[in-house]
């Protein structure tokens, strides 16, 4: 709306009640709890009829509640990511489970330390860990041990009753050695998760990924919000624990990772989409200086450690792409606003966790606009040896990687679909390789590499900018590659790679979706074709590919994948 131009006294008064609406100065210690898979919509506190979580409400009633809160990639690893360090997954590099935080990224942790604060974090699960990159900056960091050789699914995650005994001793640590510093401590919880009730040993748990047992949906429902309960008991434990250590100049803040979907838009369960009930989350701060209070306005949880760290006097060193909350508080409970001209509204990139969807949104407004690009990758044609007569005329240079393979990577940067084709000629006719087609920075087209000798042609489809890679091996095997790149389907392109049957959900939507989520806010009628469709296509173009960078790809650690499977992830 338009700015009106305020007498002058009326705008020194307003500047007196900016400072005062500045949290105290005072240095707080500051404990962030992030539970993970809690959606929002869940908690009574967000007006859920069931009482899932008294503590959690009763901190909200004396703090700030946000209303409406997205994450920037509904997946464990890389919105942790983004919630430690405040930019976006193509900054931090973490673009799915799994993956290294990169060392260049400051973090929150690492911030505060410098600032002086005494750091810890305890995590449930390893891939979050400490291997992942994720105790940069922490003083001291407990995530679960790695996996051995016959280790059950158990090993790879920690229930809130080891959470918080790991809890208790990192602030007796405190108290030992810290006593005088503030302490920053993170908190992670993994108890909503599924298969829910994970933490009752006495139950079976066996047939939680049967698909008869998913669908269920009454019975997912009280599991999950059992879970809830749960960790909602706990936090008030942890809470008690840090009063008694730290005293009363403490900030609790207490959000997730990411929603959950439990029959929502035809997925039994999991998190695996980028509608509301899997982007939207909590976010609560209580704690001294903070004024009580809901927040209407939407915001990212790459806000939080730039808010923070401002609490705490610190800064981060890297370019961040969340901006204060406390300065979308004090706009909105402004009684008046400056004449800057009109507002501009905040718009929001959602991306799809890749290894589940490759579907990106835009949200401005009450509009939510997807953009489907999973059936893009519904054909695709490997041809060996490659036929004869014209192919590709384009010769790409290759980069040898550990001495073992070499990889051709084509970036053509291009936002709408396209198809790529590669030819390569081994050194020797007589050569026996290997091809494995990869989207950087290293998901699949096919599980398995394509064995071939002397040639091998590859059409595969690309979208969202992405790059895609040949890898071919031995590397003494390798000889010239050359490619071409098309925006029409080329003929012969029938074969399904298994990236496609990954996809778990939106893979059968032939169409983009735009919902307007003031009148609908479960997201169930799609209102396409309108208007709005081609000028928030176009929005979403320019700011994904101004967000969308270059990634080294990366290897998961074989006990990393190991634990991630067993966590029902692969």
């Amino acid at each position: 709306m338009t700015r009106r131009l305020l007498p002058f006294s009326l705008i020194l008064i307003s500047l007196a009640g900016f400072v005062m609406a500045v949290p105290s100065r005072r240095r707080p210690s500051i404990v962030l709890i992030s539970v993970d898979t809690l959606r929002a919509d869940h908690l009574s506190a967000y007006g859920y009829a069931q009482k899932t979580s008294p503590f959690i409400d009763a901190l909200a009633a004396r703090g700030l509640l946000f209303e409406d809160v997205l994450v920037s990639q509904p997946q464990t690893s890389p919105s942790h990511a983004s919630m430690l360090t405040g930019v976006n997954t193509w900054k931090h590099g973490v673009v799915t489970n799994g993956f290294k935080l990169q060392e260049r990224v400051d973090t929150l942790a690492s911030a505060l330390h410098r600032a002086g604060y005494d750091t810890a974090g305890v995590v449930a699960v390893a891939h979050i860990g400490r291997s992942r990159g994720f105790a940069a900056g922490f003083d001291r960091f407990s995530d679960p041990p790695p996996l051995k050789a016959g280790d059950l699914g158990d090993a790879t995650r920690r229930d809130a009753e080891v959470v918080n005994a790991e809890v208790r001793r990192t602030l007796a640590e405190h108290a030992a050695r810290h006593a005088g510093a503030p302490m920053f401590l993170f908190v992670h919880y993994f108890d909503c998760h599924y298969p829910y009730r994970s933490w009752d040993k006495t139950e079976d748990h066996s047939n939680a990924y049967f698909p008869d047992e998913q669908k269920q949906k009454a019975k997912q429902i009280r599991r999950y919000d059992d879970g809830i309960a749960w960790t909602d008991r706990h936090i008030g434990e942890v809470v008690s624990d840090v009063h008694k250590t730290l005293g009363d100049n403490v900030i609790f803040v207490i959000t997730a990772d990411h929603g959950e979907q439990i029959g929502d838009h035809d997925l039994p369960v999991n998190h695996a989409d980028i509608y509301r009930e899997t982007v939207r989350v909590p976010l609560i701060i209580a704690g001294p200086g903070i004024e009580a209070g809901r927040i209407e306005h939407r915001v990212s949880l790459l806000d939080l450690p730039v808010s923070l760290a401002r609490l705490a006097g610190a800064r981060l060193l890297n370019a961040l792409d969340g901006i204060d909350l406390f300065r979308t508080v004090e706009d909105e409970r402004a009684w008046f606003h400056w004449p800057f001209g009109r507002d501009e509204e905040r718009a929001f990139v959602v991306t799809g966790a890749p290894t589940y969807t490759r579907s990106i949104a835009l949200v401005k407004g009450s509009s939510w606009y997807i953009r489907n690009f999973d059936q893009s990758y519904r054909y695709s044609r490997i041809q060996t040896p490659a036929p004869a007569g014209p192919g590709p005329a384009r010769v790409l240079a290759g980069r040898n990687v550990d001495g073992q393979q070499v990889s051709y990577t084509v970036d053509a940067r291009q936002y709408r679909p396209f198809w790529v084709t590669f030819e390569h000629v081994t050194s020797s006719p007589a050569c026996a390789a290997t091809a494995l087609m990869t989207i950087e920075p290293g998901l699949y087209y096919n599980r398995n590499a394509t064995p071939f000798k002397g040639s091998i042609r590859i059409t595969v489809p690309v979208a969202r900018m992405d790059a895609v890679t040949l890898t071919v091996s031995p590397a003494n095997c390798a000889g010239v590659t050359r490619y071409a790149v098309s925006r029409e389907r080329p003929p012969g392109t029938t074969e399904t790679p298994d990236i496609f049957n990954y996809l778990v959900n939106r893979r059968m939507r032939t169409s983009n979706e735009l919902y307007d989520v003031a009148s609908d806010p479960l997201m169930l009628r799609n209102i396409l074709p309108d208007k709005r469709g081609d000028a928030l296509d176009a929005e979403l173009q320019s700011l994904f590919g101004g967000l969308a960078r270059r990634m080294p790809s990366q290897k998961v650690p074989s006990e990393q994948v190991r634990a991630l499977r067993a966590l029902g992830y692969l």
